[in-house]
């Protein structure tokens, strides 16, 4: 009986290993298949997604809606091939499909979706020859409104930079989309000039913008704030706070340059030399010929409403709008400042021109010290006599008696406390702070968030183009404001570069 007993409970323990070997063998199996099939689902989802990306990147190739949609498309189905080509580990019957679609305002979405048949090594002793596996990949590209500020001004010929900075420029506009995208540009050197209107059909409409970008010209000083305040009116009339807003600006150079309403020079004071030199004027001598010398200057000779004169009873000048340049970077102890000259350029290569309006109107140069309606630096120079101070703010409203340089301003005297507008350093330092407060006050616009993008070649300040770019390297960095970038070329070999490297950026925070 027990040897009987002991055999039937060894049976009993064979037949439960052997069940046992089986349920171990399944479930062995059934992980390895499951790893595969992981690893299948993997490889696809990694198809699509890649896929996708790149079929949003493209919609920015073709000069219609449906040649850019056929683009993507195309794109997609190559990437999507090169990722899981047919039979990829083993699989079959694959299907993909893509679908170019608008999803938000101004936003276009790419969505790619693919299935295979995976077969199964454990699974079909079950009965269960393969598996259907899908994924899904999903990109979308909000369309880019964009005003490029492109300096223009003298320094670009100087460095040989002119031409090089053309050429990298059109290759960037090539790479944003017909029909979607919004271009436009501003150029600028000592005036400012509306190169082209924002619009979707930069690359259809005539003049394209890429041909008007081959015939800007390069000459005059820096006027960077008033190009940029200009460029953020331009994207302000569109008003889509959904759309990404950009301004991209590239200099070469340090802002010279400020525009503002000046009060006229109604008092004698004590003033660096303005270079006139036994000049007579209404048969009045004025000597002030070194501009390293400080002199007990004259009033103004610029005339009022009803073409009177200081000399003559009830003289009452109106205000005056122009720009001012300082010589050089704007960093000279005493040199010459130019002026008063027309904000506005005419044409792309215009040259700087002083005022020449109508009598009795703000930009008018009657009578002045400078000469008015010339192109001639040298009889520019005159303006310290015309020019009460610098104002604290410009055109625009961007504070220039701070917050970054700081200026240089009367000690005494009628005009005592006030920015000096005798001394070039003052005035760079004006136009500079001028610039990094517009940069600002753009950014903290919460009705229309806009970023910057900024470019400088060879001597630039890169601290305050970091500061207008609110770089994350810079050191008034704010997270809450927009994020923006800084590219610096160090010289004119390395635009093209700059350029594409900005490109690139902005395109990837469209998707």
């Amino acid at each position: 009986m027990r040897g009987r007993s002991s055999e039937g409970r060894r049976g009993i323990a064979l037949v439960m290993l052997a069940v046992s070997l089986v349920l171990i063998i399944f479930m062995v199996g059934l992980a390895v298949d499951a790893s595969y099939l992981y690893t299948v689902r993997a490889k696809l989802s990694m198809a699509c997604d890649a896929a996708a990306l790149a079929a949003a990147r493209s919609l920015n190739v073709g000069l219609s809606m449906a040649a850019q949609e056929a683009s993507a498309k195309a794109r997609a189905q190559a990437f999507f091939d090169a990722n899981f080509p047919n039979g990829a580990l083993s699989t079959r019957n694959r299907t993909s499909s893509v679908i170019v679609e608008e999803t938000a305002l101004r936003t276009r979405s790419v969505t790619v979706s693919a299935s295979v048949d995976a077969p199964t090594y454990f699974m079909r002793l079950a009965g269960i020859p393969s598996v259907p596996v899908s994924a899904l990949g999903k990109a979308s590209r909000r369309d880019v409104n964009m005003m490029m500020v492109l300096d223009r001004s003298g320094s670009m010929n100087n460095a040989g930079a002119c031409e090089p900075m053309k050429s990298a420029a059109r290759s960037f506009v090539s790479r944003f989309a017909e029909g979607r995208d919004r271009l436009g540009m501003i150029t600028f050197s000592s005036s400012w000039h509306h190169a082209y209107p924002l619009t979707k059909n930069f690359k259809t409409q005539s003049p394209t913008l890429d041909s008007v970008i081959s015939n800007i010209t390069c000459n005059g000083g820096t006027s960077m704030a008033m190009a940029v305040s200009e460029a953020y009116n331009q994207l302000a009339l569109v008003n889509e706070p959904g759309s990404l807003n950009i301004i991209m600006l590239f200099t070469d150079g340090i802002p010279t340059g400020l525009t503002a309403q000046f009060k006229v020079k109604t008092s004698i004071d004590s003033r660096f030399g303005n270079n006139e030199s036994n000049r007579v004027l209404d048969g009045i001598t004025y000597n002030y010929p070194n501009t390293g010398t400080t002199y007990t200057m004259e009033r103004s000779s610029c005339r009022d409403p009803l073409n009177r004169h200081y000399t003559q009873a009830g003289w009452s000048p109106q205000d005056r709008i122009g720009v001012l340049v300082a010589q050089g970077e704007g960093t000279d102890s005493t040199g010459s400042v130019f002026g008063l000259i027309q904000p506005y350029a005419t044409t792309i290569s215009a040259v700087d021109r002083t005022l020449n309006g109508p009598q009795g109107t703000p930009t008018s140069g009657a009578g002045c010290a400078f000469v008015a309606n010339t192109t001639d630096y040298n009889n520019m120079r005159y303006v310290k006599r015309d020019i009460a101070f610098v104002p604290n703010f410009d055109l625009y409203g961007n504070r220039m008696d701070c917050c970054y340089r700081t200026v240089s301003t009367f000690t005494s005297g009628p005009y005592a406390g006030r920015i000096r507008p005798d001394r070039p350093v003052a005035v760079g330092a004006a136009a500079t702070n001028a610039m990094d407060n517009a940069a600002k006050r753009i950014r903290q616009d919460i009705n229309m968030p806009t970023m910057f993008y900024v470019i400088g070649l060879g001597s630039v300040d890169s601290v305050l183009l970091k500061r207008v770019a609110n770089d994350p390297t810079s050191p008034t960095y704010n997270r809450d404001e927009p994020t923006g970038l800084y590219v610096y070329a160090p010289d004119r070999t390395q635009l093209n570069q700059a350029f594409a490297r900005i490109a690139s950026e902005i395109l990837r925070l469209s998707q």
